[in-house]
């Protein structure tokens, strides 16, 4: 029977190895996001990670802290998120997005 700090060990350095893989980027949601009509989606972004957000279905708007304009995304279009600062985005219908990178983009 495995006691609970091995299990909290293992844990940790399970999740310290996948934040670390060469693959990996921490907070990047590669499965998917699901939003219902209406509902917001917000996250900092730090402007160097590289991240490209993909409409996967339905639309979206999205915004820019540090950008005056505002974006309109259907199924299959992209923005980079090469901005410091907040991003929010906005299901106009039921929609799913991905984040991505410019080296590893999300299929739509």
């Amino acid at each position: 029977m495995e006691s609970k700090l091995m299990s909290a060990r293992r844990g940790f350095w399970s999740s310290l190895w996948n934040h670390l893989k060469p693959q990996a980027r921490p907070g990047v949601e590669t499965g998917g996001q699901g939003l219902h009509e209406g509902s917001l989606w917000s996250r900092r972004i730090q402007g160097d990670e590289g991240l490209l957000l993909t409409c996967t279905e339905g639309r979206l708007w999205l915004t820019f802290e540090s950008d005056p304009r505002d974006y309109v995304l259907e199924h299959g279009s992209s923005v980079p998120l090469n901005h410091e600062g907040q991003v929010v985005v906005q299901a106009l219908r039921s929609a799913r997005f991905c984040l991505g990178t410019s080296l590893s983009p999300c299929g739509g």
